[in-house]
């Protein structure tokens, strides 16, 4: 009996063992590794500049208007694109004004770190655009130094396209459950944990580099690997199922021990991106905050999952959510003011504060009718005159897209009875697209939709990008009939005036 007891006591303390040695969760040593109180979170330009490679008889100027910078500010969920002007002998060249130093998108090329005072360099040849080296990057600073590390490293450690292909795959083949979507989860969670251990270890390609830009490499991929965790939900359609609380907290149950580098740390600010915070706020924190009172919100996060009032991240998302308020009910600035006056007292991260006030401040300016000059100022000016001249004296809805986009086609489908209904009214329906007119035109005759069709050049597409910061499409603008653009109404209101 005895022997018998001591065998079953250890066995308990074989089991407890096991236990604790199953949980254990790595945390990032060394981290930050750079004083903090050096942190760049301010604004300013940065110089980026670049040059093409061809053929001998390459017409460099057919890429203008193509080769632009993306600047998605995170923060407050808004993004612009800025236009490179391609030189005769293939040169190009940006001052871009960031908000605080970012990964900013070189389309058609790749992520560069952009920090303000320093340049970026970028070699772009486009025989050999899809091979490694078909973009070299260089530069001042911490830009030229994370830009430099950045793309590879990144291929290297985070590539989880393959990983993704398959799960959708496999959910499309397989009724998935609650239970097989957690179990993929945490087989996710525990890649980011070994990820961790690899860092902790030391990653070859950090060596000699400043301990800036290597908080900086460190922070970015543990974020991916929390934007793939979260990939879980969009592969097996588990929308539905985070408006279950017990779904929702188990499937979240990893953040809280984590917290030190996912979710309480002031370097995502300038390490990570749109996805990272996207995907928190519409799926750890958009259900709470949406249906809940701030408080109540933050105490149920804290109660729930464990997690901090003050976390970095859900200060970011409360602004983000702000920014969604401005955009969705521009049109009732009581409801608009109501929420700011809500939420704002419960940021109190200053830079993260700072965002916020910036974003507001722009939200009252860009409500505010503003018009289309007579004189053209810029190149974009002049090409946007020159395609509405002929419909002046006419209200004007002007719609961007592009025969890829599904939402595009679908759009001008829903819109054939509104376009038959105004057709002997003072209104234009411009439908503008850098596709060609052959291409479109086994969609548009068939489908009988109707307006005034403008096909422009790719150099004249990348201008109205710009000019209408329309980075995403479809895209829609109104005008009145005196040609000034004008926002949070309807064509009926223009109608009447």
């Amino acid at each position: 009996m005895k022997k018998t007891l001591i065998i079953a006591l250890l066995a308990l303390v074989a089991g407890v063992a096991q236990a604790k040695k199953k949980v254990e969760i790595p945390l990032l040593t060394n981290y930050p590794s750079a004083d903090m109180n050096t942190l760049p979170l301010h604004g300013g330009d940065v110089l980026i500049k670049g040059r093409i490679v061809a053929g001998d008889s390459a017409n460099f100027k057919q890429y203008d208007g193509q080769i632009y910078a993306l600047m998605r500010n995170y923060m407050v969920d808004t993004e612009r694109p800025e236009l490179f002007d391609v030189k005769e002998d293939g040169t190009f060249m940006l001052n871009l004004y960031v908000p605080f130093p970012m990964f900013v998108l070189v389309v058609p090329l790749e992520d560069i770190y952009a920090c303000p005072g320093d340049t970026v360099e970028l070699t772009v040849d486009f025989t050999k655009l899809r091979s490694d080296d078909g973009v070299i990057v260089d530069g001042t600073g911490l830009s030229g130094e994370v830009s430099k590390l950045a793309h590879k490293m990144f291929r290297k450690y985070c590539n989880f396209s393959e990983e993704y292909i398959k799960r959708s795959e496999y959910a499309e083949q397989v009724e998935l459950t609650p239970d097989s979507t957690l179990a993929w989860k945490d087989k996710q969670v525990a890649c980011l944990d070994d990820m961790v251990r690899k860092m902790n270890a030391g990653l070859p390609e950090l060596e000699g580099c400043s301990p800036m830009a290597s908080d900086i490499i460190r922070t970015h991929i543990v974020a991916e690997y929390m934007s793939n965790i979260c990939d879980c939900i969009e592969t097996d359609d588990a929308w539905k199922l985070l408006k279950e609380e017990d779904f929702w907290q188990k499937f979240f149950n990893f953040v809280a021990p984590r917290e030190q580098y996912l979710m309480d740390n002031p370097l995502l600010m300038i390490s990570t991106d749109w996805a990272f915070f996207n995907q928190t706020e519409t799926y750890l924190l958009g259900l709470k905050f949406m249906n809940m009172e701030e408080k109540a919100a933050l105490d149920m996060l804290h109660e729930k999952l464990g997690l901090s009032h003050t976390d970095f991240t859900i200060q970011v998302c409360m602004v983000r959510f702000l920014s969604a308020i401005y955009k969705y009910l521009a049109a009732q600035p009581n409801v608009v003011e109501e929420m700011v006056a809500r939420k704002l007292p419960f940021v109190t991260h200053p830079h993260v504060a700072r965002q916020a006030v910036l974003a507001y401040h722009k939200h009252i300016l860009d409500n505010e009718v503003k018009a289309v000059g007579e004189e053209p100022k810029t190149k974009a000016d002049s090409i946007f005159q020159r395609i509405i001249e002929p419909y002046k004296g006419n209200v004007l809805l002007v719609d961007f897209w592009e025969m890829r986009c599904g939402p595009c086609r679908d759009k001008m489908l829903n819109m054939r009875d509104e376009v038959e209904a105004n057709k002997d009214k003072p209104v234009k329906y411009l439908y503008i697209t850098d596709d060609s007119e052959r291409m479109c035109r086994h969609f548009l005759e068939p489908n009988n939709i109707k307006g005034e069709h403008i096909f422009i050049t790719k150099s004249e597409w990348g201008y109205m990008q710009e000019k209408f910061q329309c980075s995403s499409i479809p895209h829609i603008e109104l005008f009145d009939k005196n040609g000034k653009q004008r926002k949070n109404t309807t064509i009926e209101e223009l109608l009447k005036e």
